[in-house]
């Protein structure tokens, strides 16, 4: 093998290896594998619990105003994409996660946080939610718990059984789906008006720039209570 050759193929090995640091080193892989769940929280692949108790933060705790102090804003942390994050036990649990998560609050937590996109939330075991959805996002209500949602465009909040639910729409164009006895308080932005449905059937149009309030009654039986 010539000496130029040799050269040649020294310095191709060398182009891959310094390219497979710069991958490595990247914060965009680190954000990949890093859910950057804190507290008392235990994280398996892109799924996050935390413990029975315990208080969690899942993503950066930067200010939500774009100051210069808090994680967020000093390190350049992104919010993890993708993450599943349970508070199912008495827990204190905070939220700040970018596309496609999945996070459920239960067994009388006290749970808050926003979500960029794509997102599915569940609060239910009288559980206090507090959450701001992104777009194309779903947040369930139920077991008697209290929510109070923000929704973004093309997102839904679903409302059951004893639960109450407060959903502030700020561009308009909401629809609160309500089921069983559930209490439903739509604040419904300029745009468009908000819908207030309740098992199944259209009960209220709420106007833009308006507060509306349905409460639904629990679905009749197939029977209707009727006698032989």
């Amino acid at each position: 093998m010539s000496f130029a050759r040799v050269r040649l193929l020294n310095q191709g090995m060398i182009l891959v290896a310094v390219a497979v640091a710069v991958s490595c080193g990247s914060s965009e892989a680190e954000n990949l594998f890093d859910p950057n769940c804190t507290g008392d929280c235990s994280c398996s692949g892109t799924t996050c619990t935390c413990q029975s108790g315990g208080s969690c933060s899942l993503g950066p705790t930067g200010p939500p105003d774009g100051g210069t102090s808090g994680d967020a804003a000093v390190v350049g942390i992104s919010p993890p994409n993708g993450v599943t994050y349970l508070c199912d036990s008495q827990n204190q649990c905070n939220l700040n996660c970018g596309t496609g998560c999945t996070s459920t609050c239960d067994g009388m937590s006290t749970c808050s946080g926003s979500c960029s996109s794509n997102c599915t939330s569940s609060c239910a075991g009288t559980s206090d939610c507090t959450l701001s959805t992104g777009v194309d996002s779903n947040v369930i209500c139920e077991g008697g718990s209290d929510c109070k949602v923000t929704l973004d465009d093309r997102s839904t909040v679903t409302c059951r059984g004893d639960s109450t639910c407060h959903i502030v729409c700020p561009r308009g164009g909401c629809t609160a789906e309500c089921a069983g006895s559930a209490l439903c308080t739509i604040t419904c932005g300029g745009g468009a008006s908000c819908t207030i449905q309740c098992n199944g059937m259209t009960t209220q149009q709420c106007a833009a720039a308006s507060s509306c309030t349905g409460v639904c009654e629990s679905p009749p039986t197939e029977d209707g209570g009727a006698s032989d």
